[in-house]
């Protein structure tokens, strides 16, 4: 699924969906986690890119920090969400019933 739409996230950057794997929240600030490996660090909080993201239905809110592309997701163990790119995330007990449903 190829979208043509970056989205600001940040001062004047714009990144396309696909090529982020997941964001975590560092207090007013969001770590990106890109595939080729990269981190980028934006002032841009968690929820707002929640919001600019929500119309390509590719992410989920897995944990109060985390927010994932799932198209990178891989499996799920004991509250432990890995991603294929080798990256372990914890996932809150009131997300866990949001994410089965998406993944199934």
């Amino acid at each position: 699924m190829k979208t043509e739409t970056n989205i600001h996230v940040g001062s004047r950057m714009h990144l396309s969906p696909e090529e982020m794997v997941m964001i975590q929240a560092e207090i007013n600030y969001s770590m990106i986690y890109l595939t080729d490996g990269t981190k980028l660090i934006v002032s841009t909080t968690l929820k707002i890119l929640q919001q600019r993201l929500a119309d390509t239905h590719q992410f989920a809110r897995v944990h109060r920090s985390y927010l994932v592309n799932l198209n990178y997701f891989h499996s799920y163990r004991q509250g432990i969400c890995q991603l294929s790119n080798d990256l372990s995330i914890k996932v809150s007990r009131r997300k866990l019933k949001q994410l089965r449903e998406i993944k199934n």
